[in-house]
């Protein structure tokens, strides 16, 4: 009997080690968070993964480093980070410094060299005042988020931001808005190893949202209701 419960023990023991194995898994493996890249198709990113599939959750402004190997993205409860370590990718956590609750983070960014997330603080609805916010990281965690200064602060709403490889930032604002405007982009080189001065980026139409390239080359941008488009919102190129 007592070696007969011996065993049974042993047994036990050995399937909660291989219970623990398995939970100490990587969370994915491989370039792109182990995703097989898709084709002229556009797919759901790492469903399961970074994209949850329950009612009411949403994730957006997914942002890679400059290297691939750091993930920045928003879900409904704040913002999140994923990291490719030798093992794999981290468990997607949350950024403790940047509590939902006292900030409000909206279009979250992440630095090329992943140690800056820049976002916009305010209310979604009704839309307040915004300002730009950084977030810095430091040897030990991520710090508390800073507000901006001029040129980024200004007595207007300042919107979604977007970095290019050479940390100059694109960003949309109600600065010297016109009538049937949503925002306006502006960009704020990163020059002499600061920000010094912002420029209007004029276009011939009301934009939304808006991603710059890398090397700033082209923007991507959401505009509304306009004439030729495919619905209430369409997304556009727009070439330097």
């Amino acid at each position: 009997m007592k070696l007969r419960g011996f065993s049974k023990y042993w047994i036990l023991a050995i399937a909660t080690w291989g219970n623990s194995i398995v939970l100490a898994e990587p969370f994915a493996k491989g370039p792109y968070l182990g995703q097989t890249p898709p084709g002229p198709t556009a797919q759901v990113f790492a469903p399961g993964l970074i994209c949850n599939t329950g009612k009411r959750l949403w994730e957006a402004f997914g942002t890679f480093s400059a290297d691939g190997n750091t993930f920045c993205f928003q879900r409904v409860n704040g913002v999140f980070i994923t990291e490719n370590t030798d093992q794999g990718w981290t468990i997607p956590e949350p950024i403790k410094s940047i509590p939902l609750n006292t900030w409000s983070p909206w279009s979250a960014c992440l630095s090329p060299d992943a140690n800056c997330i820049y976002f916009a603080r305010g209310l979604i609805k009704p839309l307040s005042k915004r300002d730009l916010y950084r977030c810095n990281r430091t040897t030990r965690r991520w710090a508390t988020p800073q507000q901006l200064g001029p040129p980024f602060s200004s007595p207007d709403k300042e919107l979604t931001c977007s970095l290019a490889a050479n940390n100059s930032i694109y960003f949309g604002s109600t600065r010297e808005l016109k009538h049937g405007e949503d925002s306006i982009i502006w960009a704020i080189p990163f020059e002499g190893n600061t920000w010094a001065r912002d420029e209007h980026i004029a276009l011939n139409f009301p934009v939304g949202d808006r991603g710059i390239a890398p090397d700033e080359s082209f923007m991507v941008c959401t505009a509304k209701d306009q004439p030729g488009g495919y619905g209430h919102r369409d997304i556009y190129l727009i070439l330097r």
